[in-house]
């Protein structure tokens, strides 16, 4: 599953539809925008694998269910503080978010206004769709276990060298084995990193782009700052 499938599957399919109606778009523009904005979701996600301090916000907003109503069948409520709290934590900054607006905005033909009020929308779909798969698969609880791992005191900073036994090993863990290194045997950090390894497998964007459009989002990425967990926009 990509962050394309999350977005149209949401709502009952019918989330793009919906986000056109409640921003003055045509169901043609609204997908537009969506096109537009997903690969760069995608590549902040991506990024952020690596970051401890980052991954870890995004796993506490997985693990909230303050989302779950944004990717449910129906008309979804406007993302208010939970959206923009979603938003920082995927993009980490302003400008970040700013960037993005410009360049959804140039390639779609949609106005950057209309981006930008819709930005915080389309992240709490994202994370409630992401939610909702992990939780399909049986992994809500993993990702608990995750975020609590990586918002442990302290956890950010002992995953660049762990004590034995504390939580930050279980990034180190994880990092380890995404980055070529050796599989733990605790069988416990394994089910985790397992998990971890399904979970940002749904960070790639499944959005076909014109190459200049991927290196454009690219260069974007660079850019791309985390705030340390609990902190937003």
């Amino acid at each position: 599953m990509t962050l394309n499938d999350i977005l149209h599957s949401a709502q009952g399919g019918q989330a793009v539809a919906n986000l056109g109606a409640q921003y003055g778009l045509s169901s043609a523009d609204a997908e537009k925008a969506v096109q537009a904005m997903v690969p760069a979701f995608s590549a902040a996600l991506q990024q952020i694998v690596s970051n401890p301090a980052a991954i870890a916000g995004i796993l506490k907003e997985l693990a909230s269910g303050d989302h779950a109503a944004s990717y449910a069948p129906g008309q979804a409520p406007a993302p208010g503080a939970a959206g923009g709290d979603a938003l920082g934590r995927i993009f980490g900054s302003p400008q970040a978010v700013e960037t993005v607006v410009q360049h959804a905005s140039q390639v779609s033909g949609v106005s950057p206004d209309i981006v930008r009020s819709m930005l915080p929308a389309v992240a709490s779909i994202l994370i409630g769709g992401l939610a909702h798969a992990m939780a399909s698969l049986g992994l809500s609880g993993v990702l608990s276990q995750l975020a609590d791992a990586m918002s442990a005191p302290g956890a950010a900073g002992q995953a660049a060298a762990p004590a034995p036994g504390s939580s930050g090993g279980v990034f180190r863990s994880l990092i380890s084995m995404f980055g070529g290194g050796h599989a733990t045997a605790n069988p416990e950090t394994a089910a985790l990193a397992a998990g971890f390894a399904t979970l940002s497998a749904m960070f790639v964007s499944g959005v076909q782009v014109a190459q200049a459009h991927q290196a454009a989002v690219s260069g974007i990425a660079q850019s791309f700052t985390q705030p340390p967990p609990g902190t937003g926009v």
